[in-house]
């Protein structure tokens, strides 16, 4: 909540959250507190926080493609490699911390 102007692509979180659920980032948050799943904008939030990058894969036959990149600010050495599985279900491929 207390970030709500932060820019993640140039773009603020505001943004993103009115986007991807339709509301404030204010009832956003309330709601994620109290227990929900997260998406794009919990990975970029911990790419952030715990600087460390977030690529997301999805299967494309027999590989993977990477869809998305939340990358920490200022580079990481450390990657979590997750697989997006269709709907809002992420699973870990591998963690690199």
């Amino acid at each position: 909540m207390r970030n709500a102007d932060l820019k993640i692509s140039e773009t603020p979180i505001r943004d993103w959250v009115k986007w991807d659920s339709g509301s404030t980032v204010q009832s956003y948050a309330r709601r994620m507190s109290v227990g929900g799943w997260g998406g794009g904008i919990e990975m970029a939030a911990c790419a952030r926080l715990k600087k460390v990058n977030v690529h997301v894969y999805e299967r494309s036959g027999s590989r993977f493609k990477r869809i998305s990149c939340f990358d920490a600010p200022g580079g990481s050495t450390r990657t979590a490699h997750v697989l997006y599985r269709g709907g809002v279900h992420y699973d870990a491929i591998q963690l690199l911390l």
